[in-house]
């Protein structure tokens, strides 16, 4: 996805393999020339295994860094409350800014974190990070004083930043079109497990030893990144012939005649050298409606995303259920949330490539902000009572909730970012996913930052209502502004974007 300039490629020295598996019709086996280097490296690559378990396996050993991203996203929803039951005050303000500042460096770092991905690769960047994040870990366990806490969560941003291009771009990158939305999907699923963890661990251990937990847990990912193949589009990129070949043949399979998709690769890569502008001729590209649109689109589909309040209620879930004074333990309360933010990934793989991604994400959209506002207008109606929450009542904000969650994870989640990687042109890719993801952190960091400022001056049942009108306005933009996306190519959902041709219904 993020492209630099690049000299020609070349075919590397080829001969030809009988393969057992055939591509074309009447069984006969199919003849494909492949470099003899390759065809040996990918002898032992999972010889039996299909294609598309090929590549779930390798999107899912990339999104082991989306683990991370969770862990980070989640950690203050208990450590700040556990802080504050040992008596360690920090102020709103404190509060805030430790569990926001990830997001506030990420605004920057993202315009810069695509040119470090496309520079480094996938491999080198997990490498380099995980060691990286497991010292920020090492240094929250180790001190509560807030200025420590505070450096190593900037360095937690840092860190966050270039995954957040790793997990966006690998996976539609090795993918193919049919299985690109699962693929998609797998990062969403592993953020979400990242916080469950989080939230599970938060019911037997403090802060600290949480911490150190996240570390044992980090370090052994190190191991399956080094079995990671980079991606075709990457390899061929960096003028590293062979092994784009043996990328291919890992991911597709030794029995799949690779060199109609090595040669459009080559293709493409050949076209970008020639056309790909630079970064200030891709800023004055986005002038024009082309690829102004789709980037516009792209940015109000994360910020209605965010606006559902859900990273307010991933970062303060324990003090939400305090806040609303459910009688039920809050610790628990945020483990059934982090199951009804993870197992639903399950039900959205499989419905992803069945569905229609905008009747997906209106349908999931309208669940949430329906949840969202009955459970605003029951906490702004026992505000006003004398009484108080009763204990049988004490289930309605976990309830709502939880079905808030679930739509989240099914669709709300996993098709917004599908339908962000599928509408940005490639043109403008490296430019535009930069302001896309420092958009996205902004909005991250600004439902984090307002959210305990804005209870106190409207109480738990006015921010709700507000995330549901929100949820309701983002519904009404899906069904008269997106296109549909679902197998479609790159190159079919620009056309909806051309002036020049007949008109569709994008803004």
């Amino acid at each position: 996805m993020f492209v630099t300039s690049m000299t020609n490629l070349h075919l590397p020295d080829t001969f030809s393999s009988q393969n057992d598996t055939p591509l074309d019709t009447g069984g006969t086996p199919t003849t494909q020339t492949m470099p003899l280097k390759a065809a040996r490296s990918c002898s032992c690559c999972w010889p039996r295994v299909g294609a598309f378990y090929r590549q779930g396996i390798m999107s899912i050993v990339t999104c082991l860094a989306a683990l991370a991203i969770g862990m980070i996203h989640a950690y203050p929803a208990v450590a700040l409350a556990r802080w504050e039951e040992a008596d360690i005050k920090f102020s709103t303000v404190q509060t805030t800014w430790f569990a926001s500042t990830p997001m506030v460096v990420s605004v920057v770092m993202s315009v810069v974190a695509g040119l470090i991905v496309e520079r480094l690769g996938v491999r080198l960047c997990l490498a380099i990070g995980t060691p990286a994040i497991c010292i920020t870990w090492v240094m929250i366990a180790l001190s509560t004083d807030f200025r420590m806490l505070l450096i190593a969560r900037v360095f937690q941003g840092f860190v966050a930043s270039v995954y957040m291009v790793v997990i966006t771009v690998y996976p539609v990158e090795v993918s193919q079109v049919r299985w690109r939305g699962i693929m998609m999907g797998v990062a969403e699923a592993m953020v979400m497990l990242g916080a469950f963890v989080t939230y599970l661990g938060g019911l037997i251990l403090l802060p600290s030893p949480l911490a150190f937990s996240f570390v044992a847990i980090l370090v052994p990912q190190l191991m399956l990144f080094f079995f990671l193949r980079e991606s075709p589009l990457w390899l061929a990129r960096r003028d590293r012939e062979d092994d784009i070949v043996d990328s291919l043949m890992c991911l597709r399979g030794r029995g799949v005649d690779i060199n109609p998709e090595l040669e459009h690769i080559k293709s493409t890569v050949y076209t970008e050298r020639i056309h790909k502008p630079t970064a200030a001729e891709q800023l004055l590209l986005l002038r024009k409606p082309l690829y102004l649109k789709p980037l516009t689109l792209c940015i109000l589909i994360l910020l209605f995303k965010e606006l559902t309040g859900q990273y307010a209620a991933l970062t303060y879930t324990v003090k939400m259920f305090r806040m609303a004074g459910s009688s039920l333990d809050p610790y628990w309360c945020a483990v059934v949330m982090g199951a009804a933010r993870f197992l639903p990934c399950f039900l959205s793989w499989m419905l992803i490539e069945r569905l229609p991604r905008r009747l997906l994400l209106s349908t999931c959209m309208t669940v949430a902000g329906v949840s969202l506002a009955v459970l605003g207008i029951f906490l702004w109606v026992w505000s006003g009572s004398s009484n108080g929450l009763g204990p049988h009542m004490g289930w309605v904000p976990i309830v709502c909730l939880s079905i808030f969650t679930l739509a989240y994870g099914i669709g709300v989640g996993p098709i917004s970012w599908t339908m962000v990687a599928e509408l940005l042109p490639s043109q403008v890719r490296n430019v535009g996913a930069g302001i896309i993801n420092s958009c996205f952190s902004l909005f991250l960091f600004l439902v984090g930052l307002t959210f305990p400022f804005s209870v106190e001056a409207v109480g738990m049942g006015g921010v709700f209502i507000a995330y549901a009108l929100c949820s309701l306005c983002g519904v009404i933009f899906v069904l008269t502004c997106l296109p549909e996306t679902r197998g479609r190519s790159f190159t079919e959902i620009q056309t909806n974007f051309d002036s020049s041709k007949e008109p569709s219904n994008v803004i």
